[in-house]
Parts: C-alpha cells; sequence; structure tokens
C-alpha cells in the first residue's frame, strides 16, 4: 500500500488525483492517511528550504501498517539535498531508494507550465518508483525519466513505461507480505 502524507495544504482533488495517478502507475493501493509536519530540525535557514533526506529520515513513520507500506509525503515547501561536489541545489523531492519512504514536492511546478495536480502526481510517481528500486529512464514519456528534463513538461502523462512497469512488478511481488 502507498500511504499518502500531506505536509502541506492542497485541495482535495489535488491528492486524489495523484492517489489515482499512483494506483494506475503501480496496480496498488494508495491512500490519503493523514496530515503532518516537517521537521523544523530539518529547515536550511541558509538556502530557505527543507534539507529532503533529513525530512524524510526524521518523519514518523507510524503510518506504515505492514513491512512492505511506502510512505510518500507531500508538501509544497522548496526542498535541497546536502551538499556535493556541485555544491547545493534545489530538488523537487527524494526517495530512501529500496526502503520505505519519500517526499515530493509541488515548489516550483508553476514554473514548469504543468498542472499542479499532473506536475505532483509525476513527480510522487518518480519517487515511489525509487522506493521500488527503480532507476532514472531515457524514456522522456516514462514517470521515472529525470524531472529536470524538458521531457517533465512535454509527457505531463503519469505512467511509466514498459520496462519500468515489469520491473516494479517483479519488485511488488518479491515484496508483498
Amino acid at each position: 500500500m502507498i500511504r499518502i502524507v500531506t505536509l502541506s495544504e492542497f485541495p482535495p482533488d489535488v491528492v486524489d488525483f495523484v492517489s489515482r495517478r499512483l494506483h494506475a502507475a503501480y496496480g496498488m493501493g494508495s491512500e490519503l492517511e493523514g496530515e503532518g509536519e516537517i521537521p523544523n530540525s530539518a529547515l536550511d535557514d541558509e538556502q530557505s528550504a527543507y534539507n529532503a533526506v533529513k525530512a524524510v529520515e526524521e518523519m514518523d513513520d507510524d503510518v506504515a501498517l505492514y513491512a512492505d507500506d511506502k510512505i510518500l509525503y507531500l508538501t509544497g515547501e522548496p526542498l535541497t539535498a546536502p551538499e556535493g561536489p556541485m555544491g547545493r541545489g534545489p530538488v523537487d523531492g527524494y526517495a530512501q531508494y529500496g526502503a520505505g519512504k519519500a517526499i515530493a514536492t509541488a515548489h516550483g511546478l508553476a514554473d514548469k507550465g504543468v498542472p499542479l495536480e499532473v506536475g505532483l502526481a509525476k513527480r510522487a510517481a518518480h519517487y515511489v518508483g525509487h522506493l521500488w528500486d527503480l532507476h532514472h529512464c531515457f524514456d522522456p514519456r516514462c514517470a521515472m525519466h529525470p524531472g529536470w528534463s524538458p521531457g517533465f513538461a512535454a509527457y505531463p502523462e503519469v505512467a511509466l513505461c514498459l520496462f519500468c512497469r515489469e520491473k516494479s512488478e517483479r519488485k511488488i511481488k518479491l515484496g508483498s507480505t
């Protein structure tokens, strides 16, 4: 089950759209579990954004009822990643690769010219894919194609390519309890 926790206020139809698109992409249940808050300790004052890695690590995961549940946090706040060799930049989400929790933000979607519900659903599907060990995909129509690429806005459908869909189905079957 993909359990959605909102960390910002979203219209109910947006959360419903995200949930339905996740269900269609992964063929498994997806539902809103409730609301939460990003821990203040994850705020990076220098960047005026939340450290996505720290936010996910420090979030309560008490909404996961089963070992193979995935938790997706949705926010409208800007996110950043820990500093790397090229510095620190904004990110549109983060997932504990092959694990249980991910975060996706709606921040910056207006700049991409994509409707809120479509952009957030595509980002959500992307980061949930990382939870199922999916890598970035070369197909610009696939939700696993990187969000910073031109394909993000050019192909607004929230879907997986055949290769990513098959790989996710194998992972989901192996992880079933």
